[in-house]
C-alpha cells in the first residue's frame, strides 16, 4: 500500500511540476498579446472596429504587455516554481467491483 501511495504522489507531483512550468511560461510569453494587437490593427484597417473600440483594446493589451515585461525584469514575483507549490491532500474514489482489492483471509 505504501508503494502505491508513493507512486501516486510521485506521479501527481510530476504532473503538477509540469503544470507549474507551463503556467509560468504562459504568464511570461508576450507572443499571444502581440498577435492580438496586430489582429486588432488589421480589424481597424478593415473597418471592422471603430477607433474607440480599437483604443480600448490597445490600452488593455499594452497594460498586459507591460505586466509581462515587469515580470520578466523581476519587478513582480508572479512566477510559479515547484518549490512554491505544496500538495496538501489527495482525494480519490473508485466505483465498481473491478477496482476492489481481493480480501485476505487470516
Amino acid at each position: 500500500m505504501f508503494i502505491l501511495d508513493s507512486l501516486l504522489i510521485g506521479g501527481l507531483r510530476f504532473v503538477l511540476d509540469k503544470l507549474a512550468v507551463a503556467v509560468d511560461t504562459e504568464l511570461n510569453d508576450d507572443t499571444a498579446l502581440r498577435e492580438q494587437l496586430l489582429a486588432a490593427e488589421m480589424r481597424l484597417e478593415l473597418d471592422e472596429l471603430t477607433q474607440e473600440e480599437f483604443g480600448r483594446l490597445e490600452a488593455d493589451i499594452l497594460v498586459r504587455l507591460r505586466e509581462v515585461r515587469a515580470r520578466r525584469q523581476g519587478g513582480e514575483a508572479a512566477s510559479l516554481s515547484p518549490s512554491s507549490c505544496t500538495v496538501t491532500g489527495i482525494e480519490a474514489s473508485f466505483e465498481g467491483d473491478e477496482h476492489a482489492l481481493p480480501t485476505r483471509r487470516r
